[in-house]
């Protein structure tokens, strides 16, 4: 509240009361502003959730408490951009990987109110273990929450998933940057890691924040000590974080 209430976005926090009571906002499109931004914010979503400073605050902690210490950041599942439009205020490279199309679609929207179209990429692909077309299940309220569909969901549109690796050539990250990775893909974290596998390798100075709600930690650290040896410690209740801690490579069968 005290966010919204700095900002004078009354009905943000309104928004936030009835979000809670029945799973519903505003009822027409809205630009709010926070402590993050300036952002679009849909009509009957949780928009207004993710653009406030203190969302998984947890997370954001993290990453503020350490912007100094990174020049690039990788967000895997980037939504509406939140985390984009902050850290690129600290002169941090930002590629954002966003496969739902209504949600990119309010990412470049959000990257335009914050004069940061020439400075953050955004890419509307999500990151996985394969080049694919996959059905995809979008949540018109929860949107953070859109994920691939399984057998028996139905599926509402379709998504672009890449590897890191086949989009590695064209993005141009030098082997001597500090890098943060921040991979949020609702249970397809083990996927998108086994898919960027050269890169966490090849680079030395790589450092992720993965939400293991959906996947659990086990898988995660597993894969990842497949290819090196990482420290890992607690970030909140949701995810972890995975510091490479040596420039041994291995190879992923």
């Amino acid at each position: 509240m005290w966010d919204y209430l700095k900002h004078g976005e009354f009905v943000a926090i309104l928004s936030s009361l009835k979000y809670l009571i029945n799973k519903r906002s505003h009822h027409s499109d809205r630009i709010i502003h926070t402590s993050v931004g300036t952002f679009f914010c849909r009509k009957n979503t949780n928009d207004f959730q993710f653009a406030n400073y203190y969302y998984e605050w947890g997370v954001k902690k993290y990453l503020l408490d350490r912007k100094n210490k990174f020049s690039v950041f990788i967000d895997g599942g980037s939504g509406i951009g939140d985390y984009s439009v902050l850290l690129s205020r600290y002169g941090i490279r930002c590629l954002a990987f966003e496969p739902v199309e209504n949600n990119f679609d309010v990412l470049l929207k959000n990257l335009e109110l914050n004069n940061l179209k020439s400075k953050v990429q955004a890419f509307p692909v999500g990151l996985g273990d394969r080049n694919e077309t996959v059905n995809f299940v979008f949540n018109p309220i929860n949107t953070g929450a859109s994920h691939i569909a399984s057998f028996d969901e139905h599926a509402n549109c379709t998504a672009v998933i890449r590897t890191f690796d086949s989009l590695l050539p064209k993005l141009n990250i030098d082997k001597a940057e500090n890098i943060l990775i921040k991979l949020d893909l609702e249970g397809m974290e083990v996927e998108a890691i086994r898919g960027a596998s050269n890169f966490i390798r090849d680079y030395p100075n790589v450092t992720l924040v993965i939400e293991d709600k959906h996947t659990g930690q086990s898988p995660i650290k597993g894969i990842l000590n497949e290819l090196a040896q990482f420290e890992f410690n607690e970030v909140d209740k949701f995810n972890i974080s995975a510091k490479k801690i040596n420039k041994k490579s291995f190879n992923l069968q």
